[in-house]
């Protein structure tokens, strides 16, 4: 197997989009976010942005670090926030085991939701949770009110269009009136797959059907009902990975699911004029052109505004200080979770998610926990102390206008 051209050297999914983004620009009219996210991911950490001068107290080396641009798709800028994230979920653990479904569209149905984000998205988050809600409450089941995170994923792992819904769900849940916790019979069994499958199928195509005629899409009377009728004989796949031990390694799994992009430059083979290499799985690579590369990747950017990490039931906003807390004193303490992995470096997002100061903060050696957002010097892993800020090069940005015609925004 011959090494890769850019092997050893170290790749960003922004140097693509500095490199090939002009002529994407040329050839596609891009709407209001995704030409936001090529420009935001185009100038991160540069001097465009501006940054801050620092010296290392142990070298002595001046060292630029720019500032990052914090858009929720820049694959450069996701660990700090993801972290952080984290560590406010730690707060609503509960002291049991947790399971992992996962929810997916019929491939039929991918290219009218892509068509439709915002109301479709919003509607395969509302049949997942509305499915799960219904099986808890049945007292043949469970009988109790459950608590959940769904996570939002449009990506393969070649970037196309495949959004798929990540629910993290309580091995058991708490009574109507709060007396008790009720935990599932079998700790390795939550719900079976069929069932779930069917009533999220019925779920989601009723809904489907409500939109349409409340005219929320653009699909004609006859397109609309072939549509359904197809999307009924498709496989709707729900499956359960593997259930978790419990709290402790929930916090460390989270880490890998709630900020993560389409793809991470930790994946990256080599970049050439004339085609993009990157990791799939295992051994698997995929090759595309620049052009289709960043195609790809603005496939997967979301609606303004758009919550892509829900909570629901005991984790709902109107439950953490009432119900959840309920749950948690029936329940005890939450075991200290293990420190042996990071939740921000993790395997598969390794060189994204650095200290958000710089593209040179990337150090062979890790900060300690403790000092984890302090900047270091990338040649002796030294404390740096500012000395200056670098002058931004670009004009303050206005946001994107948006003209309100007839109730629809454009």
């Amino acid at each position: 197997m011959h090494p890769h051209p850019n092997a050893g050297a170290k790749l960003e999914i922004a140097q693509i989009f500095r490199r090939f983004a002009g002529a994407h620009r040329q050839k596609h009219t891009l709407a209001d976010e995704p030409a936001r996210v090529l420009c935001d991911v185009e100038e991160c950490r540069t001097s465009a942005l501006g940054g801050h001068l620092y010296r290392c107290e142990n070298c002595g080396r001046d060292v630029p670090l720019y500032n990052s641009c914090l858009n929720r798709h820049c694959p450069t800028c996701q660990g700090p926030a993801q972290y952080h994230w984290i560590e406010q979920r730690k707060r609503r653990l509960l002291n049991t085991g947790y399971f992992h479904m996962v929810f997916t569209l019929p491939a039929r149905l991918r290219p009218v939701v892509f068509a439709h984000r915002r109301s479709l998205l919003d509607l395969l988050f509302r049949s997942v949770a509305e499915t799960l809600h219904a099986f808890a409450a049945d007292p043949k089941r469970l009988g109790a009110q459950l608590g959940f995170t769904l996570v939002l994923h449009t990506w393969t792992r070649e970037l196309l269009f495949h959004p798929h819904l990540h629910a993290i769900v309580t091995g058991g849940g708490l009574s109507s009136d709060a007396s008790r916790w009720i935990g599932v019979p079998n700790d390795d069994f939550l719900f079976p797959g069929t069932p779930v499958s069917m009533l999220f199928r019925g779920k989601f195509l009723a809904g489907f059907i409500d939109l349409w005629k409340a005219g929320k899409l653009d699909l004609s009377e006859h397109d609309s009902r072939k549509l359904v009728r197809e999307a009924k004989k498709c496989p709707w796949v729900v499956f359960a990975k593997r259930p978790f031990g419990g709290p402790a390694q929930i916090v460390n799994y989270l880490g890998r699911y709630t900020h993560r992009v389409a793809i991470s430059s930790a994946r990256l083979l080599s970049i050439s004029d004339d085609k993009i290499v990157f990791r799939t799985r295992g051994e698997k690579t995929c090759s595309l052109k620049p052009e289709e590369f960043i195609r790809r990747f603005l496939l997967h950017v979301l609606p303004h505004q758009f919550f892509k990490i829900r909570h629901y039931g005991l984790l709902s906003p109107s439950n953490v200080n009432t119900r959840l807390l309920r749950a948690q004193h029936l329940l005890g303490p939450v075991p200290a979770a293990p420190e042996a992995v990071d939740p921000v470096r993790t395997v598969d997002d390794t060189s994204d998610n650095a200290h958000p100061g710089a593209d040179s903060i990337q150090a062979d050696k890790e900060p300690s926990s403790i000092d984890r957002t302090a900047p270091r010097c990338p040649r002796c892993n030294g404390r740096l102390v500012a000395l200056a800020t670098p002058r931004s090069h670009r004009p303050q940005r206005a946001p994107p206008i948006r003209l309100r015609l007839n109730g629809m925004i454009q």
